[in-house]
């Protein structure tokens, strides 16, 4: 086979599954984004009749991004704009499924990271967000997830369905909510230069993070 015949080759075989890759997980990210606006109108609604304090908000942040705010917290989602091959020694290459199909070992990612939502709200560039979890979608339609607690899903042959995304949210949700601010030890903090006194908004520049000042209160 000619050079270009090589090349026509992968376009049609690698790089064209790498586009249907791309196109599966954006649907899923437009179903996502349905499921969190949905969520959101319906926890706010109902959270208003016993606290009009807690306020449950949808934002939506483009083509590649949207947030959910709760109870302090801010989840964002986000879905990459290329398709990923698993690692080498990822152990799922040495499962009759990829080994099937070498298509297989490619997904689309949607990676869901929390954060303060005063962090944004103040501006606080050194404040630090976690990543909860990442989900992983195939050509085929088949997905995974890896993550915290209940966020992890094994590989499934499956069609994602809307019962899948909206108990991966719930989950994303809850352990966010898990994670409690914890103060810093006494003497890690007991000198501040003029610097951080005087900085944005008044506000001490103490790097506050979801990973590094937090803690769960509990498993679900």
């Amino acid at each position: 086979m000619s050079r270009k015949g090589d090349i026509l080759h992968v376009l049609a075989t690698k790089s064209s599954n790498k586009q249907l890759v791309h196109r599966n997980a954006l649907a899923v990210f437009a179903d996502l984004k349905g499921i969190l606006r949905e969520t959101a109108a319906e926890l706010n609604s109902q959270i208003c009749a016993i606290d009009h304090s807690v306020v449950v908000e949808f934002v939506d942040r483009g083509e590649y991004e949207v947030e959910i705010r709760f109870s302090g917290d801010s989840l964002i989602f986000q879905v990459h704009s290329n398709a990923f091959a698993l690692p080498e020694k990822h152990p799922l290459r040495q499962t009759p499924y990829v080994q099937a199909d070498e298509k297989r070992t490619f997904f689309g990612l949607i990676h869901v990271y929390n954060f303060l939502s005063d962090s944004f709200k103040m501006r606080r560039m050194n404040d630090a967000g976690m990543l909860l979890s990442r989900f992983f979608v195939n050509g085929e339609g088949h997905y995974m997830a890896e993550g915290l607690g209940r966020l992890g899903i094994p590989l499934t042959e499956a069609r994602i369905t809307s019962e899948v995304m909206q108990s991966w949210v719930e989950h994303a949700m809850l352990q966010a909510m898990d994670m409690d601010l914890v103060v810093a030890p006494f003497n890690e903090i007991h000198e501040i230069s003029v610097m951080e006194l005087e900085g944005l908004r008044e506000e001490l520049r103490q790097r506050t993070s979801k990973r590094l000042g937090y803690r769960p209160t509990g498993g679900r």
